[in-house]
């Protein structure tokens, strides 16, 4: 079994062999480890497993503030690209300061849902509202640049996919999006100077490994590749934070980073939506939590001792 998710080597495995920087550092017995030591072996410092993400702005989805929702989602469907209903009659509020989490097993309209809301797909009927102006219906639809200009970020579930021209420099993939602005662009014309300029500070706040922004983005690793998407999107101090499967294929170290980051946005204000597959992700980072199954919503809980199992029932189907 060759794995990165501890949770796995502690429950299917008898030993344990660490590699780190491609040389083995060490084998344990795993009757007699830790996910903590053997998460500091794979980094090589001690590494926080669950972030203190301190008290959230708004805990009670009983009594909304409704001068803090930032998106809201009435009875939306969404389909997706062979004509079948994929989010079926979805609604729930976004509110400023929060961790939405949206739990679910792969393929049951999470996809859906996060292209919808960051203007990538619209939606088949329903209404998304942004600030309180409907930004997606059946004859309305704000597409992602126009969202960029509102100030909504996206970190998609498929970095290489969605996130990245892999075959760009790294420089080139940190500005997308925003490259049509001052300073990267006046007159249509590209200011090299400055892109570069700003891609070394960036890659430097973000520990971007290697600091070199003409490297081809597909000679990053895949944590590196995340954040570079996830600097571009942040620094431009977004209010509202859309991030799907933020941690896939991704080492340790870079997870701490970025759930890290992922936290200082909430606490700065930002309304963050937060879509994984990852039930420990969830329970980790979310304030409040709604349940996909079957392209619905299934279930809603706050996110005060809730279990794994609960939440786990919920993403099977099972609501009684």
């Amino acid at each position: 079994l060759i794995t990165h998710k501890l949770n796995e080597i502690m429950a299917l495995t008898d030993k344990v062999t660490v590699m780190r920087q491609g040389k083995i550092v060490g084998d344990k017995n795993i009757k007699d480890t830790t996910k903590d030591q053997l998460a500091e072996m794979m980094v090589g410092r001690s590494v926080l497993l669950r972030i203190d993400k301190g008290k959230p702005n708004i805990i009670d989805k009983r009594k909304p503030n409704i001068e803090d929702t930032i998106f809201e989602v009435k009875n939306i469907n969404v389909k997706d690209n062979l004509d079948v209903m994929r989010v079926k009659n979805v609604s729930f509020e976004l509110r400023e300061g929060e961790i939405l989490g949206v739990a679910g097993v792969t393929g049951n309209g999470q996809t859906e849902l996060l292209e919808a809301l960051s203007g990538i797909r619209q939606v088949d009927s329903g209404e998304i509202k942004l600030f309180g102006n409907t930004i997606s219906s059946k004859d309305i639809f704000v597409g992602p640049r126009q969202l960029r200009e509102l100030d909504v970020a996206h970190v998609p579930e498929d970095r290489q996919r969605m996130g990245l021209v892999t075959e760009f420099n790294a420089s080139e993939n940190l500005i997308f999006g925003y490259h049509h602005q001052q300073p990267f662009s006046k007159s249509s014309v590209m200011m090299g100077k400055n892109i570069y300029n700003y891609s070394k500070k960036i890659m430097h706040e973000y520990d971007v490994r290697p600091q070199s922004p003409f490297l081809q983005t597909s000679n990053f690793s895949g944590g590196n590749q995340q954040k570079i998407i996830l600097s571009r999107e942040l620094n431009k101090d977004p209010k509202v934070l859309l991030v799907g499967q933020p941690t896939r294929g991704v080492d340790i170290g870079a997870i701490e980073f970025i759930h890290q980051r992922i936290i200082d946005m909430r606490n700065k204000g930002v309304a963050v939506l937060l879509v994984s597959v990852e039930l420990d992700e969830i329970l980790s980072l979310a304030d409040r939590i709604v349940v996909m199954f079957d392209g619905e919503l299934v279930g809603e809980r706050v996110n005060e001792n809730v279990t794994d199992r609960e939440i786990g029932l919920l993403m099977a189907g099972i609501t009684n």
